[in-house]
């Protein structure tokens, strides 16, 4: 059953300073695909960085470290090109988005490992990027209640 809800910016774990879509190549339970809303989403928020994870996908941090785990054999939205019969191949993976400043969004394919560091870009006003619409972030909680034993 199709829902209409949208997406709301919220604190979360605190271990990454920007924006995080997982399920990036999948269509919502609102019939609008994810990586569409996502970017909506970072136009709303241009100072972050942005990281679209793939259904099959995975971002794993390890100290100083990242890589990008995948399924093999999953379709995912990383194209790595045609296969030896000619078709296309795309694999789970991940995409780094931003906004400049002239509000042009830009996406590019994740490496699939390297140095954190290459992936954070610097918040020169913070509490830019805090603001919340507590009322919405309330209404959210209340659909969504913590799983109690």
């Amino acid at each position: 059953n199709s829902k209409d809800w949208e997406y709301i910016r919220v604190e979360v774990l605190g271990i990454w300073p920007g924006l995080i879509c997982p399920h990036y190549d999948r269509i919502q339970s609102n019939g609008v695909p994810r990586m569409t809303d996502f970017d909506s989403m970072m136009k709303r928020h241009p100072y972050e960085l942005g990281i679209g994870i793939d259904h099959h996908a995975a971002l794993e941090l390890d100290g100083e470290d990242f890589r990008i785990l995948s399924i093999p054999g999953q379709k995912g939205s990383v194209e790595l090109g045609d296969d030896a019969d000619g078709n296309g191949q795309a694999v789970p993976g991940a995409w780094l988005k931003y906004v400049d400043d002239d509000g042009t969004l830009h996406s590019k394919a994740c490496p699939w490992s390297g140095k954190v560091a290459e992936l954070l870009q610097m918040v020169e006003d913070a509490q830019k990027h805090l603001l919340l619409d507590q009322e919405k972030v309330e209404l959210c909680r209340k659909e969504n209640p913590l799983l109690r034993d």
